[in-house]
């Protein structure tokens, strides 16, 4: 989390530092957070680091389907031409539980179609 520091103050870890008015201070002790927040010495600016931010961006999301990896998108339009599809909004889970009602054929059908496209 990011802090804007409101009323001057020394780090507690690292006695050296002192944080006056405006400084920002960055820290993941929750408790710490809290502590300054309740004293008044802080308050927050934004939740999560640069890291956090990169963990959002979009990764390709996979489907194990027979053994083998595909695109969501790609089974999702595989499964809509079989004429079984998910819906436009579902997610790995969703169209894990459609792979899992197939049938033998529709099964078949479907790892025909993914291995074409391959």
């Amino acid at each position: 989390m990011k802090l804007v520091v409101l009323k001057p103050f020394r780090d507690k870890n690292d006695h050296q530092t002192i944080y006056k008015s405006g400084d920002l201070l960055t820290t993941n002790d929750l408790s710490r957070v809290n502590d300054l927040v309740k004293r008044g010495m802080c308050e927050i600016t934004s939740v999560g680091d640069g890291d956090d931010e990169k963990a959002d961006e979009k990764k390709p999301e996979t489907i194990s389907f027979q053994q083998k990896e595909y695109g969501l998108d790609e089974v999702k339009a595989a499964l809509e031409e079989i004429g079984n599809p998910a819906s436009k909004n579902a997610g790995v889970k969703g169209v894990s539980k459609k792979l899992e009602e197939l049938t033998e054929e529709q099964a078949a059908s479907l790892s025909e179609i993914l291995n074409k496209e391959v």
